[in-house]
């Protein structure tokens, strides 16, 4: 039991990293390649959903007056603050089994 528990944690923490990689990259790609390119598409499918709650929070702090798009560091924040939730859970659920 305690195997497959840190093993689902561990997969857990694996995958909020690739998602905050791929905000990264995202970010970082709109710069330079053309938004009807293949892989930019993949990339703006896969981060879309985590990027979309936070575009009406951009709009209503910058007033739609930056030339960049706030919303990708708004998700990447909540993605770290769910990883840092994800620990808290872990270690306090390490601590049950084993204390």
């Amino acid at each position: 039991m305690n195997a497959i528990l840190n093993i689902a944690f561990y997969l857990i923490g694996i995958l909020l990293d690739l998602l905050k990689f791929a905000l990264v990259l995202r970010a970082f790609l709109s710069w330079f390649i053309s938004p009807f390119n293949k892989f930019y598409r993949v990339l703006q499918t896969v981060t879309e959903p985590m990027i979309a709650p936070f575009r009406p929070l951009a709009m209503r702090l910058t007033n739609g007056r930056l030339p960049i798009d706030l919303a990708p560091l708004f998700a990447f924040f909540a993605l770290m603050l769910l990883q840092y939730l994800v620990n808290i859970a872990q270690n306090i659920l390490w601590r049950a089994l084993y204390f």
